[in-house]
This record gives C-alpha cells, structure tokens and sequence, in this order.
C-alpha cells in the first residue's frame, strides 16, 4: 500500500503531527376532571398505547431521515461512509484479534465480555455504513506493532486508546462537517457513534487500571474535517499491511447478549 492515501485524500500535516499521545402538573390536572376511576383508566391506557405508537412512529421516521440524507445525491457523502467503513472494518479486525488471543492478553470474565461487545458494536457500525453506500477501502490492516500488538497487553492496551482517540477526533469532525452540509440527522447519528466510542475508550483505561477511569472533561478537537481522517489513520500505523503486520477483516456477529440499541 505504500504512503499511498487509499481513499485519494491529500494528507494534512498538521493532523499527522497533531495525533492525539459524547406539563406533568396539566396531565394530573386533566385526569382529575374525570370523577370515576374507570374513565381514569381508559384514558390512561389510551395515553400509553398512543405514547407508544408515536416513539415507534418516531424510530421509523428518524430511520427514513438518515436513510433521505445519505442518499440525497453527494458525491461527499459517499466518501465520508466509505472512510466510516473502512475505519469500523479496521477496529471490527483489531478487537476480533483481541478475542482471539485473549488468553495471551489476559483477558478473561467481565474484561473478555467487553472487548466481545465492543467488537460487535464495531460490527453493527460497519454495517449501518455500508447500508449507506459506504465501501471499505481495503479488507487489510496492519497495526502499530504489528503482531506483539496481541501477544503483549501493555501494548494492546496502548494502541486500543490510540486507536479509540482517533475515532473520537474522526466522529467530532464528522458532527461539524454534517452540520455545515445541512445533515442534521447524520449529525446526530455521528453524535450517538461518538457516545459509544467514547465508552470504548473508558472500557480501554479501566483494563489499563488508569486512575481515574473517565479522563476528559471535553472530547479533543483534532481533525478540522472528515477527510483528513485516512491520513491521521494511516501515519498512526493502521493502514500499512506488509509480511508479518497484515491483518485480514472477517465479518463478526451483530448479535450480543446485553448489547442494546443496534440501529440508530
């Protein structure tokens, strides 16, 4: 793959050197107006079933929304699920090997539950980007540290964080840019990707037994744009596969037990 940018995008300097080391009171009022309980209930059970046809009403539309955004005819758009794409099909391949060789890393219980959850959200943000139009732009990663990446928690460990940063930073520049192209729902889909990523990243610091866990009062700004993200992505070491730091992406199971909210 070379220095080459894999998705045509001209590298940032300044990214590359800038890599980082989401009327309660009118209710009761209006139930008391009825003297007898059994309209009471009547109403309250029409309340719910309404209360419950419009969130299902509302998913529906929110899904619609983002689905009319990215298919509005932008040619950006297309890029910025491609680069998506590309980047959960990196992290699906890095917490898969994690899995793998989680008796090297030491990871067992509770610590192996998360890195599996975290590997499946990983998964289920790959798919929503390519229902999208997105395309990865390679199936082939390498890592900071090549093999010992999995064979050494220490250094695991540190190119989890390196890696969940950049995700942060990405997603951030993908609120701003969605927001300038008029996109609010994507924007608010990038929004909810970040919350997620960003208790990756807390998951990471808890296995490292960083104190205190949680570390950020405000999420970094490190990309000014979306596009930048494959030239942060590749200086940082991900996007250069060669014999012995090669690393193949092989789709998991969008199904976790306990892993909730699976569509945006």
């Amino acid at each position: 793959m070379g220095t080459q940018n894999p998705l045509g995008f001209p590298e940032d300097h300044q990214v590359v050197k800038r890599l980082p080391d989401e009327a309660l009171s009118a209710t009761t009022a209006l139930l008391d107006s009825f003297s007898t309980p059994h309209s009471r209930r009547r109403l309250l059970r029409g309340a719910i079933a309404g209360t419950a046809a419009a969130l299902a009403s509302a998913t529906a539309l929110q899904a619609v929304a983002a689905h009319a955004e990215a298919t509005s005819g932008s040619s950006d758009l297309t890029e910025f699920f491609s680069i998506l794409a590309t980047g959960e099909a990196l992290f699906v391949t890095f917490y898969d090997q994690a899995v793998i060789h989680h008796q090297q890393l030491g990871f067992h219980g509770a610590a192996l539950n998360a890195l599996e959850a975290i590997r499946t959200e990983e998964e289920i943000h790959l798919q929503f980007a390519v229902a999208n139009g997105g395309v990865p732009a390679t199936t082939q990663f390498s890592f900071p540290h090549g093999s010992q990446t999995f064979k050494n928690r220490r250094l695991f460990l540190e190119t989890q964080q390196l890696g969940e940063e950049l995700t942060n930073g990405a997603l951030l520049a993908w609120i701003k840019d969605m927001a300038s192209m008029g996109k609010p729902r994507l924007a608010q889909i990038g929004g909810q990707l970040m919350q997620v990523e960003g208790g990756h990243r807390v998951v990471g610091r808890v296995l490292q037994g960083a104190e205190p866990f949680d570390n950020w009062g405000f999420g970094p700004v490190t990309l000014s744009h979306f596009s930048q993200v494959p030239a942060a992505v590749m200086a940082a070491g991900f996007l250069s596969p060669k014999p012995g730091n090669d690393f193949k992406f092989h789709p998991v199971s969008p199904a976790f037990p306990g892993v909730i909210h699976t569509s945006p």
